[in-house]
Parts: C-alpha cells; sequence; structure tokens
C-alpha cells in the first residue's frame, strides 16, 4: 500500500470521529505521514520527515498548535485504543506488557498510561494518555541500494542501523521480497521472516498483507522461539527479524549463523558511535553472524544508506 492508502486505512480504525477530521487533510500530506499522534485532552499531530503538523476540525495543517485545534478527550482516546485493539484488548496484554500493540495492517501504536506491575513485571496498562500510531507502507525498491552493494553476488548476514523511523523495517520487508523473488542475483532464495512485532509481514487473520512473495512468515513469535523453527522446519537461506535485543536472542542468532543461514535484522543507532558504545551491538558482532553493518540516513531520508562498514572495522 502507498502512504495514502496506509493513512486512510488507518483513520477507518479510529472511530467515526476522529477519523473524519483526520481523512479532511489532504491528500499530498497524508502520503507523507508516518505517524499520527494522539493525546488525552492535547492537541493531536501528524509526522512526516523532518516535519510535525497540528490540525484545526477542518484538516488544515499548522506548525504550531492553532486555535481550535483537534483534540481528543480522555473517553475518546479510550475508545480508539479499544478500536485499536481490535475489541479485544485482552488479546493484546503481551503487547501491551512492551508498550504497544500491533494493529492490523502491519501498523504499531505505542500506548502511554499508567502502568499495572505484579511481581516487578508491566501486566496491564491502564488510563492511556497517549497513542503514536506509526503507520505502515510498502516502498517497493526500498531495499535497491542494499541489494546492488551487497546481495548481487551472494547472500551475507547483514545489520541495519537507524535511527527510529529512518526505514529499517521498510528496508527489511523490501529485502526479503526482492530475495525471495529473484531480484538480487537473479535467483529465488528460500527466506523466513520472523516477525515478532508484526510489522515487517503486516500478517493479521492468519494472512500476509504486505505482497511478501514466497517467503515463509512466523509472525508474532518470540524471537528466539521463532529463530530455532525456522532453523528446524524450513530450512531457509536467509533469516529476517525485526530488531534484537536479549543474549538469548543473540544465541539463537548464532545458531542460525553456525548452521549456514544467513540473518538479516536491525538495531537502534543514529551513528556507528552510538552503535559501538551499545553491549547489544558488540554481543551480535561476537556471534560471527554478521559480515556488514548498514547505517541508514536518518528519518529525514528514510531508507536512503550512509555508509557501509564490515563487523570488526
Amino acid at each position: 500500500m502507498d502512504g495514502t492508502q496506509g493513512y486512510q486505512r488507518v483513520c477507518g480504525m479510529l472511530g467515526t470521529d476522529a477519523g473524519r477530521v483526520l481523512l479532511k487533510v489532504p491528500k499530498e500530506v497524508q502520503a507523507q505521514v508516518t505517524e499520527i499522534r494522539m493525546y488525552a485532552q492535547r492537541p493531536a499531530a501528524l509526522v512526516a520527515p523532518g516535519k510535525i503538523w497540528f490540525l484545526d476540525m477542518q484538516g488544515n495543517l499548522y506548525s504550531r498548535p492553532p486555535a481550535g485545534a483537534f483534540s481528543l478527550d480522555r473517553e475518546s482516546l479510550k475508545e480508539i485504543f479499544v478500536s485499536l485493539c481490535g475489541w479485544a484488548v485482552h488479546s493484546h496484554q503481551e503487547e501491551l506488557s512492551k508498550g504497544y500493540i500491533s494493529v492490523c495492517g502491519g501498523h504499531r501504536a505505542g500506548i502511554a498510561g499508567t502502568a499495572v506491575v505484579e511481581n516487578g513485571k508491566v501486566t496491564a496498562v491502564r488510563e492511556i494518555t497517549s497513542i503514536a500510531l506509526r503507520i505502515a507502507r510498502l516502498v517497493p525498491g526500498a531495499a535497491d541500494q542494499l541489494v546492488k552493494e551487497l546481495f548481487l553476488q551472494r547472500l551475507c548476514g547483514v545489520l541495519i542501523a537507524g535511527a527510529p523511523a529512518s526505514g529499517k523495517t521498510t528496508m527489511l520487508r523490501d529485502l526479503a521480497q526482492q530475495v525471495a523473488g529473484g531480484r538480487a542475483g537473479g535467483i529465488c532464495r528460500k527466506v523466513c521472516i520472523v516477525d515478532e512485532s508484526g510489522e515487517i509481514g503486516s500478517c493479521f487473520g492468519g494472512q500476509g498483507c504486505s505482497q511478501l512473495g514466497c517467503c515463509d512468515l512466523l509472525s508474532g513469535y518470540p524471537k528466539m522461539q521463532g529463530l530455532e523453527i525456522a532453523l528446524r522446519f524450513f530450512s531457509p537461506e536467509m533469516i529476517v527479524c525485526d530488531e534484537i535485543y536479549t543474549k538469548e536472542e543473540c544465541a539463537a542468532v548464532e545458531q542460525a549463523a553456525n548452521g549456514g543461514v544467513c540473518v538479516v535484522t536491525s538495531v537502534h543507532a543514529a551513528s556507528f558511535m552510538e552503535l559501538e558504545r551499545r553491549e547489544i551491538y558488540r554481543r551480535l558482532v561476537d556471534t560471527g553472524a554478521f559480515e556488514q553493518v548498514v547505517l541508514l540516513q536518518g528519518a529525514q531520508s528514510p531508507c536512503n544508506i550512509s555508509e557501509i562498514r564490515r563487523t570488526g572495522k
């Protein structure tokens, strides 16, 4: 889906009142919006690369909150939250404990509120105060530069690093599609996607909604379990997964690499200096699974590569 379609579909999930106002925004702006940010009793905002807009009830856009800005009361925000959960909040409790919910179509909503903690673990969230709804979109060719630089001759293990909203997930999605479809080196490869958060494959109702082609999609699996299943039962040549966080996940990546599988994943970092300070990066490099690190330019230029370095340099 293009940006306009993703924006419009998301608006359709927010309820009649909020959706009606947000759909008044000009279509050329809808196509640029990457996030819709909604707050209790504060002006809502639309985020695009390098821009933040506020709007009034007629859909007019402003760089600062205008008089009569579009905003939501607490009850309206709660209703939007329940709607995004598909009216089944209980089915999202595990995600909520991590601060987000997966939304139909591969979109993701960060949820801010008051944590309910039991035995040192977040078990629920109450009194929702804001929702940061990130809009997923297909960008055909997003991985073209990456494929040209690294994947025309053979597959290799790659870490894609970038700041939030720099296009990491979009690039992973397009790379998986290109490699599986034979657009990288002219040979169709066996690709398995381990998609814990549901963003890469945009999986809903058992269907991958992102036109991923002939990829095996393990959606919603914890990465450790998903990596093990992929390795044992799908004989992949390449595994694509969303961000690695824990030493246990690093161990699962190492096991996959030792099994002859190329792993491509992402990690948060806005620069190589920042990346090298992170313990998780050092652990990932120590697995031996990654030959190259790709740094993206940032949120103002999503999916564009700033630099590629071999690991250990």
